[in-house]
């Protein structure tokens, strides 16, 4: 049996509050929406690919996380530093120096996997450990690649 779902648009910050409290008082197991923004290019796009979302785990280098990395302001990045309690992050699209840090208390949540075109990827999965090491090697490399990658098929669509 199908269960009919129905699509509602909510404040930012309200979902993001809703979500960190049913993780910690309803023990709910995970939380799927859609992405918005191009952070998370060329993985996720924004508006058609969806992240599942599981309670916040220890914090490793390499994981996706949502984390409110200001007051009322969310991002759903990739961990590439942690110092202490300090946690610095950065969106798959974005540019080398435009990183984001955060305490381990401002964590929402980890990324268990995403839907992305309407297929399922697991973060544990083989293909998407190898897409990561591979677009961090690529660090150098990052800022041309994603230029070309907006202006050729992002223009496109």
């Amino acid at each position: 049996m199908e269960v009919e779902r129905k699509q509602i648009k909510v404040d930012n910050h309200i979902f993001m509050q809703e979500v960190a409290r049913s993780f910690r008082e309803d023990k709910r197991k995970s939380v799927t929406f859609t992405v918005f923004g191009i952070s998370m290019h060329p993985f996720l796009g924004s508006g058609r690919d969806k992240v599942v979302l599981t309670p916040p785990a220890k914090p490793k280098v390499g994981q996706v996380v949502l984390a409110e990395i200001m007051p009322q302001r969310y991002a759903l990045h990739r961990i590439i530093k942690i110092e202490g309690n300090t946690i610095t992050m950065r969106g798959d699209g974005n540019p080398l120096k435009m990183v984001e840090q955060f305490t381990t208390d401002k964590l929402v949540g980890t990324a268990e996997g995403f839907i992305r075109k309407g297929n399922y990827v697991s973060t544990s999965s083989r293909l998407w450990r190898c897409y990561s090491a591979v677009w961090q090697a690529c660090n150098p490399l990052r800022r041309l690649l994603l230029i070309i990658y907006r202006r050729l098929i992002l223009k496109n669509f």
